[in-house]
């Protein structure tokens, strides 16, 4: 009997230690499962940071187009205002018995011209900058959301090479 004791006590302990390295290796999984499951995260959210900016993008081009588009228009504005403005003045003159060819009347139709062609020359300047400002933030939401994708993809990498280290040590 006094040996049955001892022996119960080792196999007792064998089997605790065996109950531990199979929770340990359950453990092991489970932290595999859960840094693959967050390397497929990280890299979910770069997709979708990167699926955003390319909206963004578009959204930034169109805007662009709008700009180019109501420049133009706001150029043929100025000319119809501009041919308007010196159809009134020959009428005003003509009526006023102005020669149409009187340095006077020339003078106020090169004024007009000149008034005119600043301002076309002013609102071109302005519609461009705002066309070029808006393709430029296009330029930027593409690469930030290629940034934030790569970042994804790395830090997923990261996870991955994080857990590998991880079992090397706990295994060899």
């Amino acid at each position: 009997m006094q040996m049955i004791g001892p022996l119960l006590l080792k196999l007792g302990g064998a089997g605790a230690a065996g109950a531990a390295g199979a929770a340990s290796s359950g453990l092991s999984v489970l932290q595999g499962l859960g840094s693959v499951f967050g390397a497929v995260a990280t890299i979910g959210s770069g997709i979708a940071a990167n699926n955003q900016a390319k909206a963004e993008a578009r959204q930034h081009e169109f805007e662009a187009r709008e700009e180019f588009i109501t420049g133009k228009e706001t150029s043929a504005a100025l000319k119809a205002e501009l041919a308007r403005t010196i159809g009134n003045q020959a009428v005003a003159f003509a009526a006023g018995g102005v020669d149409l060819g009187s340095v006077s009347v020339q003078t106020a139709r090169a004024q007009a011209i000149e008034d005119a062609e600043n301002e076309l020359d002013l609102s071109s300047n302005q519609s461009l900058s705002r066309s070029l400002a808006r393709r430029r933030a296009a330029r930027n939401a593409r690469a930030r959301g290629r940034g934030a994708l790569f970042s994804s993809v790395i830090g997923a990498g990261g996870q991955i090479a994080n857990l590998g280290l991880d079992y090397r040590e706990r295994y060899g």
